[in-house]
């Protein structure tokens, strides 16, 4: 065997038939890798035997990373060793284990029936519902179980990845176990497409789209200002809801360019409606990674400026996970923006996990309530007691109360009976374009 020291140098030759093997096997488990999973996928596939696939992952990628910071490399490393060894013990010796990538492997059993899940799937979910203990510490697993039947036609590396997501799918299931499901899959390739599409949407100019939905004055019935709503229309997908798309953005780097974008053109379009005679605000969404990066609101106000506009032709919308992302950060800014003269807006009240002790600390001006306090209002005697005390407590507070998703006119009455300033809602005007919006404010002089 060569010695510690020739292996360091990297003048020394090493025997082909070594790294031959030392390239087919995992370094942390000495299991045998992908790479020899895949040379022996044909003759699993090609077998006279049904064959199931497998794949185990031990814990998802948020969770490891949380042990790895926590408890360093090596404990993340005895982690999936104690894995392997748990789930060795619950094979028979003739099941070869593959490890196939950090925190997953996989197994190929033969079955009867392809369409019910083998007993030593059930044993495996059950097992890993029990913390393992390193160094006397219990780290609970988040496994995931999935199985794939085994195809020639599909290939090896496809059907890994099939196993993957059966496994990802596993975590919701009350049993720890998944089958691929086409349909599931479908919407994760779906997701990756738009992820990948988007940025050519931002560059092209026949893709994204601004429409501008009106937000009334209750008491006087004018029209002071609209909400910029993103709209993607997809050349093969079609129209793409940004309840679908933007979600998908956060999670990205690509919330940032397309919040700028959003911004440039929204400022653009105020700057031509205040010049076409119509004196009024423009509510931009912000997302909460927008506001938990440094910086965000000397962007914004250099857009402003940029369209010729003043801050105050300006609203920010924010919802409550603003402030559960990065709460200190999201504060200054939105202070700062607030002293500048932009108007500051907590979107979708009600919606998530409302604590009433922190409205009084947030740096807001208007509180829009959630459509889903106003959609039931259709006629007299419909439930109001928590949408009256919202727009009371609000008001004390010293917000001004916008209505969402008002459809009715009684809704619309009787939310200026309440007090409720403002509204948006189909009653009044859905979202349009920026030529429709003008044509709609020219109506209403």
């Amino acid at each position: 065997m060569a010695s510690p020291t020739a292996f360091a140098d990297p003048r020394v030759p090493l025997d082909p038939a070594l790294l031959a093997q030392i390239g087919r096997y995992d370094h942390v488990t000495r299991l045998p890798n992908r790479l020899q999973f895949i040379e022996h996928f044909d003759s699993y596939a090609q077998s006279r035997s049904t064959s199931m696939l497998v794949l185990i992952t031990l814990a998802d990628a948020r969770q490891y990373n949380e042990t790895l910071r926590a408890l360093g490399m090596a404990f993340s490393e005895d982690f999936v060793r104690s894995g392997a060894d748990l789930l060795a013990s619950l094979l028979p010796d003739s099941v070869t284990i593959y490890h196939v990538s950090v925190l997953s492997f996989a197994v190929v059993l033969p079955v009867q029936d392809k369409t019910t899940y083998p007993a030593v799937a059930s044993e495996i979910a059950k097992a890993f519902t029990s913390a393992i203990t390193i160094n006397a510490i219990p780290i609970k697993t988040h496994v995931g179980v999935g199985l794939v039947p085994l195809s020639a036609a599909q290939g090896a590396a496809e059907s890994l990845r099939a196993a993957l997501v059966a496994a990802q799918d596993s975590r919701n299931a009350a049993d720890g176990m998944a089958f691929y499901n086409h349909k599931s899959d479908a919407a994760h390739l779906r997701a990756f497409r738009l992820l990948a599409d988007l940025p050519h949407a931002m560059a092209a100019t026949d893709q994204l789209a601004l429409h501008y939905q009106p937000r009334i004055n209750l008491q006087t019935g004018q029209c002071h200002g609209v909400e910029a709503l993103l709209r993607w229309n997809h050349p093969d997908l079609g129209a793409i809801s940004p309840a679908e798309f933007i979600p998908l953005a956060e999670q990205t780097a690509l919330i940032t360019p397309l919040t700028d974008w959003v911004m440039v053109r929204a400022m653009a379009q105020n700057r031509q409606f205040i010049d076409a005679g119509h004196a009024m605000r423009v509510s931009i969404n912000a997302s909460p990674v927008n506001l938990s990066e440094g910086g965000f609101d000397e962007v914004l106000l250099h857009h402003c400026d940029a369209a010729g506009l003043e801050p105050h032709h300006i609203e920010l919308e924010f919802t409550e996970g603003t402030l559960a992302t990065n709460s200190a950060c999201a504060v200054e800014q939105l202070g700062r923006l607030r002293e500048a003269g932009v108007d500051v807006a907590l979107d979708d009240f009600g919606s998530g996990y409302s604590n009433l002790s922190y409205i009084a600390h947030i740096p807001a001006d208007v509180l829009k309530i959630d459509q889903s306090f106003v959609r039931p209002l259709k006629e007299p005697g419909d439930e109001d007691f928590l949408l009256r005390h919202i727009i009371s407590i609000a008001q004390g507070l010293g917000f001004r109360v916008c209505a969402e998703g008002i459809e009715t006119e009684f809704a619309y009455s009787h939310l200026r009976q309440l007090g409720c300033q403002e509204g948006q809602g189909y009653f009044m005007a859905r979202p349009m374009p920026a030529e429709a919006l003008l044509d709609w404010l020219a109506a209403r002089r």
